[in-house]
């Protein structure tokens, strides 16, 4: 069944709302808006695309049934990253192995606009010369951040390629605010230890 004109036009927040009062068009109206995305950013932490969508599907029916917990004061978005990124951590616990999430969990685009300087928590200006390495630092960076634990590999995921706020990304990792500073903090302070000693060698 086709969704109403008038609810294409509501962004997703007023959806969710249209959802809690009964109108199942609004749920298919999200399906439909998010369906691609959601089996992309699985895609990016299991790389495996059956399992994606699997993953995707299971995403929208706890959506469903979280309907009525839903307030309009958290961004939609969020919530549906915080489902994804939680049916994602589950089914690396059930394959008990955490070595598998990847940076190819950014945006398409994350890694060619790789700043090593951000990524690694320096604010100095970068050196003109290394700018021409640009590339080749963020490859070493994507291979560094695969030996840093789940929880950090995410959290700098979440903020430095899907442009997440703290609080936003405390939100998705139903964690505090401080932990997540904490988790950023030391995930940097890690990926630059292991950077320097890299680089050192190169």
């Amino acid at each position: 069944m086709a969704t109403p004109r008038a609810l294409t036009n509501l962004p997703d927040e007023k959806l969710m709302l249209e959802l809690q009062a009964g109108r199942e068009e609004a749920f298919n109206e999200i399906v439909t808006r998010y369906k691609d995305y959601s089996v992309r950013f699985c895609y990016r932490f299991v790389r495996d695309l059956e399992l994606s969508e699997d993953i995707s599907q299971e995403g929208f029916i706890r959506l469903y049934k979280y309907r009525y917990k839903y307030q309009v004061t958290a961004k939609f978005i969020t919530l549906l990253s915080k489902i994804l990124t939680n049916l994602c951590l589950d089914e690396f616990r059930k394959r008990k192995s955490h070595t598998d999430v990847e940076l190819d969990a950014t945006s398409e685009d994350g890694i060619n606009r790789l700043d090593a300087h951000s990524v690694l928590g320096d604010n100095s200006s970068p050196d003109p010369e290394q700018e021409v390495y640009t590339r080749e630092l963020g490859e070493k960076i994507k291979h560094i951040l695969k030996t840093l634990s789940p929880r950090y590999r995410t959290v700098l995921i979440l903020r430095q390629f899907h442009g997440y706020s703290y609080k936003e990304i405390a939100e998705i990792m139903g964690a505090s605010l401080n932990e997540v500073k904490i988790w950023i903090h030391r995930a940097r302070y890690q990926l630059k230890q292991k950077f320097d000693s890299q680089i050192k060698v190169m």
